[in-house]
Parts: C-alpha cells; structure tokens; sequence
C-alpha cells in the first residue's frame, strides 16, 4: 500500500521527481544471561594450637593482609593463621577450609591430628604439607598445614605432634 501510495504521488506532480525507498536495517538483540554467584563464607580461624614450632620460626602469628598470597592462601573463603621465620620470610601456614591445590607428586606419609587421619610429605616446591578433613566433611573442616622451605622433617613431625585442638 504505501508503494502505491508513493508512486500515485510521483505520478500526480508530473514525474519530474524520482521517489526510492530503502529498507532500514533490522538488528536482532542477543538474549543476554546474568549468573549471580555467591561469595563463600569465611571460615573461622582454625581451631588448633601449636605447641613447638619448628627452629626459626617466631610463635607471633602474622596478618595475613601483610602477605602476598600463595595456592595455598589464595583460596576463596579459607581462614589462614600464618607464621614468619626469623629472617621475614614465609615459614608456616595453616589454613581452614581448604586442601592442597595439587595432588601429592611423591611420597607421603600418614599421621593424627587430634585422632583425624592426616596425610603428610615434601611437594616439588621444597614445602612439606599435612591435609586432613574432619567430620562431617563441609569445607570448614578441611586443613592443609604449609612448612615452607626449608624444612627439616624430624621438626614437622615434633610440630604435628604438639598440635591441639581447641574449642570451635
């Protein structure tokens, strides 16, 4: 109809005038998805205290804001209590509500932690980890005990020893 239209037009002022019509581009929209993820909840701090520590490491624990992080550290909604060594340097940490990033690359070893089962060994990075989980299994009751290098493994066995844990 509007062709029509346009052309009786043209036609009724003499047809010294050319009338064309273009299309307008059509444009299709994406349907878009939001996804909302929640933020995990902090874990509280790890309910453990440490009796011995190994040789060199100050008992003061560090904030863990001051600190760069690590795969160990690093991990959303994880609670970490972390320890210096006397030179400044990263010497022991100990983090709930997470297990090591990686799966164990060599030997390891089987330890208790206050009657959890534990497992224990050096990594390729020169760390020694402990990880266990305690009942019932939500994500608040795994740990991972970090030993930076260097390590002496008779002082992460006497360290793992002296652990006890407390109310919480």
């Amino acid at each position: 109809m509007v062709v029509i239209g346009l052309f009786a037009a043209s036609c009724s002022s003499g047809g010294a005038e050319a009338t064309s019509t273009t299309p307008a581009p059509s444009t299709t929209l994406a349907e878009t998805t939001t996804t909302t993820v929640e933020r995990l909840a902090d874990c509280p701090a790890p309910p453990y205290d440490i009796g011995v520590f190994p040789s060199g490491i100050s008992s003061e624990q560090v904030p863990v804001a001051d600190l760069p992080f690590d795969d160990y550290t690093i991990v959303p909604g994880s609670s970490s209590q972390i320890w210096l060594a006397d030179d400044g340097g990263l010497a022991m940490a100990l983090i709930r509500g997470a297990l090591p990033p990686e799966e164990w690359p060599g030997e390891r070893g089987e330890v208790s932690i206050d009657g959890a089962r534990a497992v224990v060994g050096p990594f390729d990075d020169g760390t020694w980890v402990v990880a266990w989980f305690e009942e019932p299994g939500e994500r608040c009751d795994q740990y991972t005990l970090v030993f930076y290098p260097p390590v002496d493994p008779d002082e992460v066995r006497t360290t793992i020893e002296s652990m006890d844990r407390t109310a919480g």
